[in-house]
């Protein structure tokens, strides 16, 4: 491909790409993620390739780095957050390395620990729906509340996101109407605390003012299940 045929979204999905494969640098990586962070369109594009890298690596068996360096990547990335919460983060099943840096940059920045103030149980998901472009990231302290960070899509005009938590065999418990900013922190009910790891996280589009009688009557445009870290 010559200079003239590359496009402007040739070069956003280049760039896309070297920062899912961390082979950006300095100025184009700082550009990177602060798009990731604030610009829905190009982290979807990030997620697209994160996508296309994880297929790559179905084939190959995981192999646990040795305990020394991965205690000294753990500290040089996540100083102040204690070795064993990460370490749950570092082998997250399912989740590929790259996906996995970009989950903990954008997920860092709602749950922002105070020094000695580390939850202790923590899941998370990403909500998304074949039918819709609303992707959501869902970081769950199990002590207090869950942090959502949205990725791609919005509401339908006139209408509201709001989040449920689904239960075998319960009808859904509405756990409020989502701010419009792509950041938000929801409080988590203890007696959904205790049932962390049975629960999936989903979104609907609602009426404005949230779902009539606290029952879902609008689309499903996101849902995941909820595993541990």
């Amino acid at each position: 491909m010559s200079e003239e045929d590359f496009t402007p979204r040739d070069a956003e999905d280049a760039m896309a790409a070297e920062y899912v494969l961390g082979l950006a640098t300095g100025d184009v990586l700082a550009e990177a993620q602060t798009r990731a962070a604030h610009d829905a369109a190009f982290a979807q594009r990030v997620a697209s390739w994160q996508e296309r890298m994880v297929q790559l690596t179905d084939s190959i068996d995981p192999v646990a780095p040795p305990k020394k360096l991965k205690r000294l990547l753990l500290k040089s990335l996540f100083p102040r957050v204690s070795v064993p919460l990460m370490q749950r983060l570092w082998v997250w099943q399912g989740i590929a390395l790259a996906a996995l840096v970009l989950a903990a940059y954008l997920a860092t920045p709602l749950l922002q620990p105070k020094e000695l103030d580390v939850p202790r149980d923590v899941y998370a998901t990403q909500m998304s729906s074949p039918d819709f472009d609303l992707q959501v990231i869902a970081v769950v302290d199990t002590r207090n509340s869950i942090a959502l960070r949205r990725l791609a899509g919005q509401a339908p005009s006139d209408r509201v996101l709001e989040l449920w938590a689904i239960l075998p065999d319960q009808a859904p418990i509405s756990l409020g109407v989502l701010p419009e900013g792509e950041s938000a922190r929801i409080p988590l009910p203890q007696a959904l605390a205790e049932q962390i790891a049975t629960i999936t996280l989903a979104i609907t589009d609602e009426p404005l003012g949230g779902a009539p009688g606290g029952v879902p009557s609008g689309s499903i445009r996101a849902a995941g299940e909820i595993s541990a870290l």
